[in-house]
């Protein structure tokens, strides 16, 4: 595959190395200069604290903050900080520089191609009104901001806490000057970072400050206000007296309500009796009276003497009657005397009453002098928690102030050149031999690539084994493209590579049948120009010169060639020997340089050449001639072009198949084989690889040869003969 395709391999290499050497000594050499600054991670710990509330400091991560840090140098800002800081805008340099990327061709496409896309899609308006300038930050160059950005390159030092700037530019001064301005600005530029929020922070504090401190007096002032207000000097003592003497008339009006219960039972018992003197027993109260007890003991007693004197006396007798005014004069006083006590049980029991009702009216004004001093309180409360706040945020933003200010004072950074770019002495590209070397390895690659993948994409019949395992057909012989005249290359006496592959061809065929070669050959191809025709002509002629009586018949009644091919006058011909067959002898015309062979042409033009074969004059014709004629070559028309050749392969003793190889595809040649396929007791004789550039290496090696054998002063006798001439 290599050789065959050996030549696309080399051009690929050629136009890779010639083009990398080309730009490797036409283009302008890039220096590089390269500053390196040390970051100094322990001075950017994290405060955090623990759950006891320890205070902990974590360090920050590496990778994490060293990405940030890369970002930041590659930011417009920073760029636009080093163009002001270096003045590049009054760089000499830096303004050709400007001025060549603005007129380059890139540039001018870009431009145009802007311009276009605006024209046609215009941007929404009025949009930029509602931006004022100050809101925009504006660059000092965005030219010149793009080319620091383009030429600059950050790296990270891998483990080690380094940044590397790297600078190319084509004046190697330049390259390290600018290195070591970046260096020095993003120092500057990290110092502003650091110190940057504390000074916002501390014009934002002081800010605050002042508004806050006069809202700390003045709510001082209506604390004091709601103080003087209330005359309560402090709410928790005089809450504290009201609910301790709020607790006393509550048990005093327990016990009061206790006594009035008793004096009111007492009262209700002794009221019960008083009026029944054999009930006054039944009261305890009333029992345990001195006086009424001594007078139950007299009336016990005078009771005691009646019954003993109504035994001996009447109820008329005078110690009966004198003993009985007794008794009721004693009853008398024990009743006087209950009633006595039962006034002074309701007396005791309406002052016990009314001391309770006192008692409780003075706890209800008690409670609502503690709800008054609670609402007074929760008011109290919400005026001085207030001020509270406002004096603990007033000394907390103190406190922030007073840290923030000394933090904006840092002027020390943990960014710091340890490393300064020097004057590069060779540039970094382009890199002459290694460009050349890398092109050298992707034209051997990529040449060896190109050969293959076209070989892949290759799906052409070039060489036998390609006929007999993807067509599954005989291969005949390779008929080899040549710069010889044509179109006949078999004549006598012609020992050229060309005529000695017809004659292998005609070889072939008559060996495909010792016993019974085929007489009707049928001469056809899958698609136009492969060179049927050609093919018909010279292996007609090359039969003819080995004795054979051939007839070659033009059957392509729609692109007459045979006529072209023998210099013969096409008035009459197939055509008219189908319609006349009378007059058949006046349309075949004899060769004079080959006496075995005779030609039909095509003759005149036919508007209907398909229904014209398949009549039956031409089988009676073809069946006449192949009687007549030791071989009959027909030359058809191609198989996907029209149908023509399907009607004539029914009438050949077989078909042989002209493919250009290297040309014609595998997809259609099986195409043009379905055509006939369907046809019974068809014979395709076999294929005909034509037109087959042999001179290329790979294909069909060994038909050089033929130079040895064919061409006089080739062989060895030939070259003894001329030796021993001289």
């Amino acid at each position: 595959i290599v050789l065959k395709r050996g030549r696309l391999a080399v051009i690929f290499f050629i136009i890779v190395v010639g083009i990398t050497s080309v730009y490797s000594f036409t283009a302008k050499p890039i220096y590089q200069g390269s500053a390196q600054i040390l970051i100094d991670l322990e001075s950017n710990p994290t405060v955090s604290f623990s759950e006891s509330g320890a205070a902990v400091l974590q360090q920050k991560n590496i990778l994490d903050y060293f990405n940030t840090q890369k970002e930041i140098l590659y930011s417009r800002t920073f760029a636009d900080r080093v163009v002001r800081k270096l003045q590049l805008d009054k760089n000499a340099y830096f303004l050709e520089k400007k001025a060549a990327n603005r007129d380059s061709l890139t540039a001018n496409i870009l431009k145009s191609v802007t311009d276009i896309v605006k024209d046609n899609f215009p941007g929404k308006q009025g949009a930029a009104d509602q931006i004022t300038d100050t809101d925009l930050l504006k660059e000092l160059d965005p030219e010149l901001t793009n080319i620091v950005l383009s030429e600059m390159q950050v790296a990270l030092g891998g483990k080690a806490s380094i940044i590397k700037i790297n600078y190319a530019s084509d004046n190697p001064y330049m390259a390290a000057g600018i290195a070591n301005g970046i260096a020095n600005t993003y120092i500057e530029h990290n110092l502003d970072i650091r110190v940057k929020p504390f000074k916002d922070a501390v014009e934002w504090l002081s800010g605050r400050m002042v508004d806050l401190r006069s809202k700390v007096e003045e709510s001082e002032k209506t604390l004091q206000k709601y103080k003087e207000g209330t005359g309560v000097v402090s709410f928790e003592t005089k809450e504290s007296v009201i609910v301790k003497s709020l607790q006393e008339n509550a048990s005093q009006l327990v016990q009061a309500t206790i006594k009035r219960q008793e004096a009111e039972t007492r009262y209700r018992q002794i009221r019960s009796v008083v009026d029944s003197p054999e009930l006054l027993a039944s009261s305890p109260d009333i029992m345990n009276n001195l006086v009424i007890q001594n007078l139950r003991i007299s009336e016990l007693t005078l009771k005691n003497q009646m019954s003993d004197l109504s035994e001996k006396f009447g109820p008329k007798h005078p110690q009966m009657v004198r003993t009985n005014n007794e008794l009721q004069t004693i009853q008398k006083n024990l009743i006087a005397e209950a009633r006595k006590m039962l006034n002074a049980a309701k007396t005791n029991y309406e002052i016990a009453q009314s001391n309770e009702t006192s008692i409780k009216t003075a706890l209800d004004q008690q409670k609502q002098e503690v709800l008054d001093l609670s609402r007074k309180a929760i008011d109290y409360n919400v005026v001085a928690g207030e001020s509270e706040s406002n004096k603990q945020f007033y000394e907390l933003l103190l406190k922030k102030l007073q840290a923030a200010s000394l933090s904006s004072g840092v002027s020390v950074s943990n960014v710091q050149v340890v490393d300064h770019a020097t004057l590069p002495d060779t540039p970094i590209r382009p890199k002459k031999k290694l460009y050349i070397l890398m092109s050298v390895i992707a034209g051997l690659v990529g040449g060896l690539f190109i050969v293959f993948f076209t070989e892949y994409m290759d799906d052409t019949i070039k060489t036998s084994d390609e006929v007999e395992q993807t067509l599954n057909l005989p291969f005949l012989a390779v008929l080899p493209s040549t710069k010889e005249p044509g179109p006949l290359y078999v004549t006598a006496g012609a020992r050229s590579m060309i005529a000695e592959a017809y004659k292998t061809l005609r070889t072939n065929i008559m060996f495909s049948a010792p016993e019974r070669p085929p007489k009707l050959l049928l001469i056809t191809s899958a698609t136009p120009a492969e060179g049927k025709t050609t093919v018909s002509s010279n292996l007609a002629v090359a039969m003819a010169m080995m004795g054979e009586k051939v007839l070659l018949i033009d059957a392509d009644m729609r692109r007459h060639n045979i006529h072209k091919v023998f210099s013969l006058d096409n008035t009459l011909g197939l055509t008219n020997a189908i319609l006349d067959p009378v007059n058949f002898s006046t349309c075949v015309k004899q060769i004079p340089d080959v006496p075995n062979l005779s030609v039909i042409t095509g003759g005149t033009l036919s508007p209907n050449p398909l229904e014209m074969l398949s009549s039956q004059r031409t089988n009676e014709l073809l069946t006449a001639l192949s009687k007549n004629y030791d071989r009959v070559i027909i030359d058809s028309p191609p198989l996907l072009a029209v149908a023509d050749s399907e009607i004539l392969a029914r009438l050949a003793d077989a078909v042989i198949l002209v493919a250009w190889g290297g040309k014609t595809s595998v997809g259609l040649i099986k195409k043009a084989l379905q055509t006939i396929e369907t046809v019974k007791d068809i014979k395709i004789l076999g294929v005909a690889l034509n037109k087959l550039d042999v001179t290329r290496r790979g294909y069909y090696q060994y038909y050089p040869y033929y130079d040895y054998y064919t061409k006089e002063g080739d062989g060895e006798d030939t070259k003894r003969k001329r030796k021993k001439k001289a």
